[in-house]
C-alpha cells in the first residue's frame, strides 16, 4: 500500500509540473498579446493641416450651412402613376430589384391613380397588371400614364 501511494505522489507532481510548464507558456503568450494588442491600440496624435487650423469656417450646425437655393434637401421623390383598366385585377408596382411600392386590386373601368414617395436612388420601376408588364423611368413630379389595360 505504501508503495502505490509513492506511486501516486510521482505521478501528481509529473503532472503538476507538466501543468506548470504548460501554464507559464500559455501565460507568456497571453501576456506578448495583451502588450501587442495595448501598443498597437495607442490613439496617434494627429498633425493638424494649416487647411483646417483656420476655425472661422467650420460649422456646427446644419441651419449654418451655406448652400445653393435651388439645393433639394429631400430623399424621395413623388411619382404618380395613372391606369384605366378595362378588366378587374392585381396592380403590382415594383423597383428594379423586386422591391414592391404599391399593390392594388383595381375595378374595370374605374381610373386609377396611385402615389408613391420614392428614394431619390429609383430611377426606374416596373408596373404589372394581370400579368401584362410595363417599365417606366420616374423622375421628381413626374407623372406616368400606363399603357396596360
Amino acid at each position: 500500500m505504501n508503495l502505490h501511494v509513492k506511486q501516486n505522489i510521482s505521478v501528481n507532481r509529473i503532472s503538476m509540473n507538466k501543468i506548470r510548464r504548460n501554464f507559464g507558456a500559455n501565460s507568456l503568450l497571453v501576456v506578448l498579446f495583451l502588450i501587442t494588442t495595448w501598443i498597437s491600440s495607442c490613439k496617434k496624435d494627429l498633425t493638424v493641416n494649416e487647411q483646417n487650423s483656420n476655425t472661422s469656417n467650420m460649422v456646427s450646425r446644419t441651419k449654418d450651412l451655406k448652400v445653393s437655393n435651388n439645393f433639394k434637401w429631400s430623399t424621395i421623390h413623388e411619382v404618380q402613376v395613372e391606369i384605366a383598366p378595362k378588366k378587374s385585377g392585381l396592380l403590382l408596382i415594383q423597383g428594379v430589384n423586386a422591391e414592391i411600392f404599391y399593390k392594388a386590386f383595381l375595378q374595370p373601368n374605374v381610373p386609377h391613380i396611385a402615389t408613391l414617395a420614392l428614394p431619390n436612388i429609383h430611377d426606374k420601376m416596373y408596373i404589372y397588371y394581370n400579368g401584362a408588364q410595363e417599365m417606366v423611368s420616374v423622375n421628381t413630379g413626374s407623372r406616368i400614364k400606363s399603357n396596360l389595360r
